[in-house]
C-alpha cells in the first residue's frame, strides 16, 4: 500500500507541475470581471467533474463572501436532477446544459466546464451555445484538453492520463481560486448595489 501511495502522489504532483500559474491567473481575471461587471457564471461537469462543479459552485458563491459583500453570482447546471433526467429523457442526455443555457445564458456572462477527455457531446454542445450566444468559456480539463480546449477563451489542461489525478488537480484549482477570491474580496469589501 505504501508503494500505492506514493506512486499516486507522485503521479499528482507530477501533474500540478505542468499546470500554468499565467492561465490561472487569466482564467481568475474571467472570473473576476464577470463578478465585477454582475455576470452569472455557470459550471457543468459530467461524473466526477460534475461533483467539481457542484462544489465549485458552493465554494465560489459562499467562501468569497464577507457582511454586505457583493456575492458571486454562479450556479452549478448538474444540480437540478430533475431537470437533467426530463431533458435527458425527452432531448437526449447530449443537450442537457445547453437547453438549460437557453433559458439562462446572456452575453458577457461565463460559462465553466470541467471535463477530463474534454469531448463529452453535451459539454461540447453547451461550449458551442456559450459562444454562440457571446458569452466567455473557460475549461478545467485533463489529457490534451480535447476539442474542448480549441472551443476555449481560457483553458486549463491538467497534463494527465489518469482521470483521478485530474480530478483531484481539478478540485485544488478549485480551492485555489476560492482562497484567492476570499482574500482579495475581502481586501477590495465590494459592496452590494
Amino acid at each position: 500500500m505504501k508503494d500505492h501511495v506514493r506512486g499516486y502522489l507522485d503521479r499528482l504532483e507530477r501533474a500540478l507541475a505542468t499546470i500554468s500559474p499565467d492561465l490561472v491567473d487569466e482564467f481568475s481575471g474571467r472570473l473576476y470581471r464577470a463578478y465585477q461587471d454582475g455576470k452569472q457564471v455557470f459550471v457543468l461537469g459530467n461524473g466526477g467533474s460534475a461533483s467539481t462543479a457542484s462544489h465549485m459552485a458552493a465554494d465560489l458563491g459562499k467562501n468569497t463572501i464577507g457582511a454586505n459583500m457583493r456575492r458571486f453570482r454562479i450556479m452549478s447546471l448538474n444540480d437540478n436532477i430533475p431537470l437533467l433526467t426530463a431533458l435527458s429523457n425527452d432531448m437526449g442526455y447530449q443537450r442537457v446544459f445547453a437547453e438549460q443555457l437557453m433559458n439562462l445564458i446572456r452575453p458577457g456572462d461565463v460559462l465553466v466546464v470541467i471535463s477530463g477527455s474534454g469531448n463529452s457531446p453535451n459539454v461540447l454542445r453547451a461550449m458551442d451555445y456559450a459562444r454562440s450566444e457571446c458569452a466567455q468559456v473557460v475549461g478545467l480539463l485533463g489529457f490534451s484538453g480535447g476539442r474542448a480546449a480549441e472551443l476555449c477563451d481560457t483553458a486549463i489542461i491538467v497534463d494527465s492520463e489518469d482521470y483521478g489525478v485530474i480530478e483531484d488537480a481539478h478540485l485544488i484549482l478549485n480551492h485555489i481560486l476560492v482562497e484567492y477570491f476570499h482574500e482579495r474580496l475581502r481586501r477590495e469589501r465590494p459592496t452590494r448595489v
